[in-house]
């Protein structure tokens, strides 16, 4: 039932969701640019908000469009219509991006060219280097190319996404007509040269100039005009329908391959040089309309360049924060420091027998924990079996050579590998394929239910006793990802978790039905249910005139149910503080509505990517670490799992976390009413403080300043 609200937002009790999401970027860009982020991190941040951008337009934007095709387009909880959204969106971005670009184009390449990384258009090249160049063309650049004269099938658009694409006009006797350059993103974004200037260290040349440059021998027997560079951006959905298919990684493998020809196109980007007759035939071409189209003064991909800086000029980057390794405290304090000597691997299961361990990530190192215990699993002869779940991977993954070792050893070895994970099926195919070599028993989940949990289950038998090694995880830890991610993970050995993660396992592999479970909170099943119980156990409290307090960590909060249940809660009392990183659809602050709830936002060095909630529980606390978001995605069509924190000290812990995080006054932002985020910024006379910088000096005894 709808919560009463005030008459200001009685038409509108939730923020839109894409235009959170444009907050959220606005906030990033703000961080990337402002302060004292040395040179090489605005670099590494303005190349992540270009990715991220990307896959925006490929999820969201496109989700939008499908819904736009749709007989009976479903509104927003806000009340807009997915066209209206689209040109909020739209609206709210264009402004955005020309002050990210304008800052990309006078601040960082002028300040990276002062430090010998240099951007040199074609024209200003010697005689020399231009032939040298021309050289290069013939043989690296030009048989990658496949070049063709007549327009694509409006029907089938062969623009693959996300690709350099060139526009080339070419004439044959009289006629003048385009012709079409894919650049296959095998081939470097800029083209480096080989005898840079006695100051410059690293100077390199746009791709597309140097195309231009010789499209001539490209198009024999043509004269060859201006050469224009366009992007296309496709939906990511892989267009696979639920289905019980005999060969379910048959069907995504081919999705992958067709997805960037075939996807739905969502935007075109094109430089302001571009004739309005190219623009209006590639826009019909490829079913777009003006709306979609964003002009860019020039887009660049940055990908390179800090590879660059990483070899030439490391000192325009901050050093990284080091991990501390996996150490067992003597005692219990609140805070435990994490300061005694790492012990050997195979004891990681006999410690887990006596107490659990609470992981925080990246401040403690995912190798010699995560990857430690299951290492100690794969190599224990009395471990029987490994259960686990991979929602992401990529490169060389130790976990997975374990399992692998693991499978080879003969033990039962159970992964449930999510192929429809968003941009990472082609990594979750070849690890997919490499375990079912090995003998390991891969399943792809469950039907219409994304797995995105993240989960390890150990059986093992010492003498006639069987034990149960647990690990609960609020993301997946991909070591190589440019910003670190900040996660929590649980390793317990708990008969009931373990007994609950056993019969989770066994509905995801096919073998059972969805049951009860004792202590872990599951999605679709008891989450969601469990959730408003324990916001209306609370709301008794507050109601008794007990202490009454909800504290929560999330990545997004869009879930109108649950908001309404907060908005409840802080109408009966209860105190709420929340710590939302991206999107947030609560209006906090708004009187005799949520006048009681807090929002926050942590922008800092690393993504503050874990899932925690606190409830006071008049003193007898009820905490939950886990990988589910409060969305409706996460609560309804998505198998998620929350664990519960027993451990005194450890309850402890995640309280002081949520504490700092929001007393900072550093990266932290604040959610108004309207929308609009506010920074958090010291009193006069006082230090910033960094939630990021006080965990880091409580996990690590030399931590970074």
């Amino acid at each position: 039932m709808r919560v009463p609200l005030p008459r200001r937002f009685e038409d509108c009790p939730y923020l839109n969701r894409e235009l959170s999401w444009v907050a959220f970027y606005r906030r990033q860009f703000y961080g990337a640019t402002h302060g004292d982020l040395p040179l090489g991190d605005q670099l590494l941040r303005l190349w992540q908000l270009s990715g991220q951008l990307d896959e925006y337009f490929m999820v969201r934007v496109a989700a939008l469009y499908q819904e736009l095709t749709t007989d009976a387009a479903t509104l927003s909880p806000d009340g807009l219509n997915p066209a209206r959204q689209l040109q909020q969106v739209r609206a709210a971005l264009l402004p955005l991006l020309e002050r990210q670009q304008a800052h990309e184009i006078r601040q960082i390449w002028p300040r990276l060219a002062e430090q010998g990384l240099g951007l040199c258009p074609y024209h200003r090249l010697s005689d020399r280097q231009q032939t040298r160049l021309q050289h290069r063309f013939e043989q690296e650049i030009a048989p990658m190319l496949g070049p063709w004269v007549y327009p694509p099938d409006p029907n089938q658009p062969d623009f693959s996404g996300l690709s350099l694409h060139l526009a080339v006009a070419v004439q044959s006797r009289q006629d003048w007509r385009w012709a079409w350059v894919t650049v296959p993103r095998i081939l470097a974004r800029f083209v480096a040269l080989g005898d840079p200037s006695p100051d410059q260290v690293w100077t390199a040349v746009p791709l597309e100039q140097v195309i231009a440059a010789h499209a001539s021998m490209l198009f024999p027997g043509y004269r060859v005009g201006a050469v224009v560079p366009f992007r296309v951006t496709r939906s990511a959905d892989l267009g696979l329908v639920d289905s019980e298919a005999d060969n379910w990684m048959a069907l995504v493998e081919s999705g992958v391959q067709q997805r960037s020809q075939q996807g739905q196109a969502v935007r075109l980007e094109v430089t302001a040089a571009m004739p309005a007759g190219l623009r209006s035939q590639l826009r019909q071409t490829l079913g777009l309309t003006d709306d979609d189209v964003y002009p860019l003064l020039g887009w660049l991909s940055y990908g390179e360049w800090i590879e660059q800086v990483d070899r030439h000029r490391p000192q325009l980057r901050a050093p990284a924060w080091p991990s501390a390794p996996l150490s067992w405290p003597s005692s219990r304090p609140a805070i435990s420091p994490w300061q005694l000597s790492l012990p050997p691997t195979e004891n990681i299961l006999a410690r887990l027998r006596e107490e659990d361990l609470l992981i925080h990530l990246p401040y403690q190192s995912f190798g010699a924990t995560v990857e430690a215990f299951v290492a100690a699993a794969a190599a224990d002869p009395a471990v029987l079996t490994i259960k686990t779940t991979l929602y992401r991977t990529a490169g060389d993954v130790p976990m997975v050579r374990s399992l692998l070792r693991a499978a080879k050893a003969g033990k039962q070895v159970v992964v449930l590998v999510e192929l429809t994970t968003t941009l990472d099926e082609s990594s979750n195919l070849y690890w997919a394929q490499s375990l079912e070599k090995a003998g390991a028993h891969v399943v792809y989940g469950v039907v219409g239910l994304k797995t995105h949990t993240n989960l390890v289950l150990v059986v093992q038998r010492l003498g006639d006793t069987i034990h149960q090694y647990a690990y609960i995880g609020t993301g997946d830890y991909l070591p190589r990802r440019p910003q670190p991610y900040a996660d929590l993970g649980l390793l317990t050995c708990c008969p009931e978790i373990g007994t609950d993660l056993n019969h989770l396992f066994n509905f995801l592999t096919g073998y059972s039905r969805h049951g009860t479970y004792q202590q872990l909170l599951v999605a679709p099943v008891t989450l969601r249910s469990h959730l408003h119980s324990l916001i209306d156990q609370e709301i008794r409290h507050a109601q008794a005139g007990r202490p009454a307090q909800i504290l929560a960590q999330l990545n997004v909060l869009a879930d109108p149910e649950m908001i309404d249940a907060l908005y409840k809660a802080s109408q009966a009392g209860v105190t709420i503080a929340l710590v939302v990183r991206g999107v947030c659809c609560l209006r906090p602050r708004v009187p005799g509505l949520s006048d009681r709830i807090r929002v926050v936002s942590i922008l800092g060095c690393h993504v503050e990517h874990s899932r925690i909630l606190y409830c006071h529980n008049n003193g007898d606390l009820q905490i939950y670490i886990g990988s589910a978001d409060w969305t409706p995605k996460g609560l309804d069509h998505r198998i998620e799992a929350l664990a519960p924190i027993r451990d005194p000290a450890l309850q402890l812990q995640l309280h002081r976390y949520l504490t700092w995080w929001l007393a900072d006054t550093q990266d932290a932002w604040q959610l108004e009413a309207d929308g609009r985020y506010s920074r958090c910024c010291p009193e006069p006379g006082e230090s910033p403080f960094s939630a990021q910088a006080a965990m880091a000096r409580a996990v690590s005894p030399n931590p970074r300043p």
